[in-house]
């Protein structure tokens, strides 16, 4: 972590990102040319809803829910859908441009936390290299907005310590809006924002005004949504899932990864159930999940710790299908950068000068977006949206690393 020359420096950190940016482009057509995938469950609801609202039609999934799944990513999609129809190329090259955003993103909340010149370029490095970033450039994944929106946040949290507090809180708000309506998750990140807050050097008047400021611009930019569905649906909800992923995590055949309803104790009466209404089948399940962790104290303590480690599992999976000799390979390189930037980032700990509070907020970050599936389940997607800020980290501690020892090998030489 050190200062850099003023502009010289600046100018050439734009000339190395933008080769890291060129080189994340080129992986990511790369996985689009010889990657043929066709959209499937969760993918299929979005691109429903996508195609819905660019045909101005009430917005459903493909099973005819009104709200079951997140509005943001589908309302992003829609323009392509609108002008060019189902045109999945064209959805993927939206998703390649999410992950340039998410690529300059992470360099200046690299910057915004202290990192010099080798930090923020190898912050965007890791996303512009790292394989899921650009697998997932072909699956039609509310991850690929979450990831910029997460950063955005990230970065109006880090400006409170320097000071700023209103035009900051407009722009935190505005982006929670957009995250409540992308990915509920997300909203975790109120914990890292809240603690910036408590830092910030201003005064105890501006911080509750700056608070006041980020729930108004949330509340301003989801609530139209929220409107319609209190309309269709009777409730003013974001979207009706709450309940199910509930009860999938907390139930007597829970695991801790996402499992079948079909497999539960409501499977047999679950279609049944489904047709009295989203909303009364989400508050069925929630009760019937709060009522077995009321029950079973113990077993939800184990659970909620067991996802936990699995949120942060290595991954060693094999995936669904028997996998060729590539996908072993790239899955073995996926298992490797996954265990070097953990690894990369836990050594932040160890470092002092990283024990700051700029890094306290990117911890919190993670610590409250690790914390939420504890409450319902796990699947490895989940944690590609909170990975570019674990790169952040590990660039942190390397750069750390790395100054320490060219330091050193100058104080050798002039002794």
């Amino acid at each position: 972590m050190h200062g850099d020359k003023p502009k010289t420096s600046f100018n050439r950190d734009y000339l190395f990102l933008g080769i890291i940016i060129f080189a994340g482009i080129f992986l990511r057509i790369a996985v689009i040319s010889f990657y043929d995938h066709f959209p499937e469950s969760d993918e299929v609801a979005y691109k429903t809803m996508a195609i819905h609202a660019a045909a101005g039609s009430p917005i459903m999934d493909q099973f005819r829910n009104y709200a079951t799944y997140n509005v943001g990513y589908p309302l992003f999609l829609t323009p392509v859908f609108f002008f060019l129809g189902e045109n999945l190329l064209a959805v993927k090259l939206m998703n390649v441009f999410l992950g340039v955003l998410t690529m300059i993103l992470a360099y200046f909340v690299a910057k915004e936390a202290g990192a010099g010149r080798f930090g923020r370029l190898f912050a965007a490095a890791v996303w512009a290299v790292y394989l899921p970033a650009s697998v997932y450039t072909v699956y039609l994944a509310k991850e690929n907005l979450m990831q910029p929106l997460m950063l955005a946040v990230l970065w109006c949290a880090l400006r409170f310590l320097d000071g700023k507090s209103y035009k900051i809180a407009i722009l935190c708000g505005l982006l929670f809006g957009l995250l409540a309506l992308t990915g509920n998750a997300a909203m975790t990140l109120f914990g890292a924002v809240i603690v910036a807050l408590l830092l910030a050097p201003i005064t105890l008047k501006r911080k509750a005004g700056s608070f006041l400021l980020i729930t108004a611009f949330t509340l301003l930019v989801s609530a139209p949504w929220m409107i319609r569905n209190a309309h269709i649906l009777g409730s003013p909800v974001l979207n009706t899932n709450g309940g199910f992923n509930l009860y999938l995590g907390n139930n007597p055949a829970a695991t801790g990864f996402f499992v079948l309803i079909t497999d539960t104790p409501r499977g047999e009466t679950w279609e049944d159930l489904r047709k009295e209404g989203e909303i009364h089948a989400s508050e069925t399940l929630k009760k019937e999940a709060v009522a077995w962790i009321q029950s079973h104290p113990g077993e939800f303590f184990i659970l909620a710790v067991k996802k936990a480690v699995y949120f942060w599992m290595p991954p060693f999976h094999e995936g669904e299908d028997s996998p060729s000799r590539v996908q072993s390979v790239l899955r073995t390189l996926w298992a490797v950068q996954f265990l070097i930037l953990i690894a990369a980032a836990a050594g932040c700990l160890t470092r002092s000068e990283l024990r700051n509070k700029r890094l306290l907020i990117l911890w919190t970050a993670i610590f409250c977006y690790t914390a939420v599936h504890m409450l319902f389940y796990v699947i490895f997607r989940y944690r590609e949206a909170i990975m570019p800020v674990l790169g952040i980290l590990a660039a942190c501690y390397l750069e750390s690393v790395i100054s320490a020892y060219f330091k050193k090998r100058r104080e050798s030489k002039i002794a």
